[in-house]
């Protein structure tokens, strides 16, 4: 039988509506994965060298309100390319207003405290947003400081949305907020969670020049014999004692550490300063240094021989297990401060473990453009592992190369490579079935050439 030609329009458009219907809910369902982009690592990480595909949202930092609403920033943010740089690569990206110190803070309560000032902030957002290309705003006030402060903060985030949705309904704002009540408790969480698109929980910080001791600067966990807090903490206050929707959380970690002058974890420290991940990497392998695990708190550190000196640090098997972590707790995803903090060679491996962890990644093969121009050995995928691992290495020139694995005690486990191998890259599995939960090393050497990493075997 012959169908009526309107019938076949209707079913047309039903599929239409069908696939917006589906496009939409897939998008708003994709676990976000936000970093943070501070103008002064643009040497370190030029625009053209972030690994926007393990990204969903770049935020540029930082911009601030002056107390009368006018715009200040860094010299050189808005010619810096990472504009155009996101937007070639399919990324939204987003201007943060504040940050930590009076400078980047101080002007938020006077400037939010009048109607005519907020206006002024407000109308200069919109006409930088339209003519540079920013696709939403990032609150970062640290913080407000009283009752009447937090009321403010939320009548400006009302007044944003509403014109926002007037000059562009596909800006975002989203807001950066502490972990705990000291600082956040004259924010106004549960009004502001109907105007943001996500909150970004500083899961970080959690020990430093403020403690006495030394401790773990982002534990997920936080034990009996210390009380400074921890990103399940911070997350359980968030949503059960502030009520914010799951969905809206972001969970964030940090791409840097500290080093403590301490004997150990939670000993006396008598002076602290921060280190990216890049500057602590080379240490995880180095005689003078220890590596260990704390199993509770489900992130490493770093001892040296001398007993003098603490490390904390996030790395590629404590951000798998945070990735897991904001996944099982079905969190709106991962934020990062911060980005240019991890370059190691042609590499970010704590920026693309969570790009693989969260699903934006699905392969972890490399193409051949990428083949480095000397030997490069890899973290292996994944870990912590049970019972199988995948390590990756570079090969520049014909050469015999050996890849061995040892326990933590120097005993040789398994020799996984031991030949020729032409130019290129390789991979090659280790099988950890017949072994105890551990930390592990391998090696890779060929000729003067010499390094080793470690990893978790967890069952």
């Amino acid at each position: 039988m012959k169908l009526p030609c309107s019938y076949k329009y209707f079913k047309k458009f039903i599929l239409i509506c069908f696939l917006i219907f589906f496009s939409h809910n897939f998008i708003y369902s994709q676990n976000l994965i936000v970093g943070y982009y501070p103008n002064w690592l643009s040497t370190t990480l030029p625009p053209q060298n972030i690994k926007f595909e393990n990204l969903t949202h770049i935020v540029h930092a930082f911009a601030w309100p002056d107390s009368l609403g006018d715009i200040q920033m860094y010299p050189g943010m808005l010619s810096s390319g990472l504009i155009e740089a996101a937007h070639n690569a399919g990324k939204k990206i987003l201007l943060a207003f504040g940050g930590w110190g009076e400078i980047q803070s101080g002007g938020f309560a006077l400037m939010a405290a009048d109607s005519l000032r907020r206006e002024n902030f407000i109308n200069n957002v919109i006409e930088l947003f339209n003519q540079y290309g920013y696709d939403g705003i990032d609150l970062d006030w640290e913080f407000p400081a009283n009752l009447s402060e937090g009321r403010n903060l939320t009548t400006l985030v009302e007044e944003l949305h509403d014109r926002f949705n007037q000059e562009n309904p596909d800006w975002l704002i989203s807001m950066a907020v502490n972990s705990g009540h000291w600082y956040g408790q004259h924010f106004e969480y549960l009004e502001l969670s109907n105007y943001l698109d996500w909150f970004a929980m500083m899961g970080y910080d959690f020990h430093g020049s403020w403690t006495a001791h030394a401790g773990h600067n982002a534990p997920l966990y936080q034990p009996s014999n210390c009380f400074d807090g921890s990103s399940d903490i911070g997350i359980k206050y968030l949503t059960i004692t502030r009520q914010i929707p799951k969905n809206k959380i972001l969970l964030g970690v940090p791409f840097y550490g500290k080093e403590f002058t301490a004997s150990g974890l939670y000993q006396p420290q008598s002076g602290v300063i921060d280190l990216s991940y890049t500057n602590i990497e080379p240490r995880i392998n180095n005689v003078s240094w220890q590596y260990y695990w704390d199993d509770f708190s489900k992130v490493p550190y770093l001892l040296n021989t001398a007993n003098t000196k603490f490390v904390t640090f996030e790395d590629t098997a404590s951000i798998r297990i945070k990735c897991e972590y904001a996944l099982d707790n079905q969190l709106k995803g991962m934020m990062i401060w911060a980005l240019g903090h991890d370059v190691i060679g042609n590499t970010q491996p704590l920026l693309e473990t969570i790009g693989r962890e969260m699903g934006l990644v699905t392969s972890v093969e490399i193409s051949s453009q990428q083949i480095a121009e000397d030997y490069y050995l890899y973290d292996n995928y994944p870990n912590p592992f049970n019972p199988s691992t995948k390590i990756k290495f570079l090969v520049p020139e014909s050469s015999f190369v050996n890849l061995k694995v040892f326990d933590i005690l120097g005993n040789q486990i398994a020799t996984l490579v031991n030949e020729l191998k032409s130019k290129g890259s390789y991979d090659v599995y280790f099988d950890g079935s017949g072994l105890s939960s551990g930390l592990y090393t391998y090696v890779l050497s060929s000729g003067s050439f010499f390094k080793s990493k470690k990893m978790l075997l967890l069952k």
